[in-house]
């Protein structure tokens, strides 16, 4: 690896770090962790289960499909029921990008990620996230491995119809969270959601997946 293109991921990861502290959190379709670990996917179907506070329960699918060895779309469903007001229905999709794999050199995975996500019921969210999927994969034994991660993303946030005077907002969602590979087509994730916005409530959150990769579809 070239000198320069060190500097450049370095410079990279080093932008990321310094937006989480530059602006206030925010969330991503809904209140929910984005369980996006720094890998791309031939093919994995995620079942999620996350709790935001006032935002209340989330349940959440996510399909991720390979365009190439560097690029996947992912499309999340789903449905939240907050607290206060009936459910929303959730629904987005996303492009990531892969910047880098993890070397000698430079011992982190990087996944540029961007998306449009919704959420409609009493009223309408509309967010648009860019961010950066930042890990490491340690194999552990037998076909297990664990890929501790952080996903920052700013986001700009449009609302209609919101309970307050504010329709736009940019803010930022922060995932600290885990993806356990129990083989290499079934992992487990864990996922903290640092979130908040000033368009619906300062939530953070939690939430728990099953991801399941069809024989033979392995990341790449």
């Amino acid at each position: 690896m070239s000198l320069g293109l060190a500097r450049a991921r370095v410079g990279t990861l080093a932008f990321a770090c310094s937006v989480i502290t530059a602006a206030p959190l925010a969330a991503q379709g809904w209140n929910y962790p984005s369980f996006n670990q720094p890998q791309i996917m031939s093919r994995e179907f995620n079942f999620g289960l996350a709790d935001g506070g006032d935002h209340g329960t989330s349940l959440v699918f996510q399909w991720r499909e390979g365009l190439g060895i560097r690029t996947e779309m992912k499309f999340d469903v789903g449905f939240a029921d907050p607290d206060a007001g009936d459910a929303f229905f959730t629904a987005g999709g996303a492009l990531s990008q892969r910047l880098a794999v993890a070397t000698a050199d430079m011992p982190l995975d990087l996944v540029l990620t961007a998306g449009l996500y919704g959420a409609f019921g009493d009223f309408n969210l509309f967010r648009v996230p860019v961010g950066l999927s930042v890990g490491h994969r340690f194999p552990l034994e037998g076909a297990m491995a664990v890929t501790p991660y952080v996903h920052p993303r700013v986001s700009l946030d449009f609302c209609s119809d919101c309970p307050g005077d504010d329709d736009s907002d940019i803010s930022i969602n922060f995932d600290l969270g885990a993806d356990l590979e129990l083989s290499r087509q079934l992992s487990l994730r864990f996922a903290a959601l640092f979130a908040g916005g000033d368009l619906f409530g300062d939530d953070d959150g939690f939430g728990i997946s099953i991801a399941w990769r069809p024989v033979a579809l392995t990341p790449r």
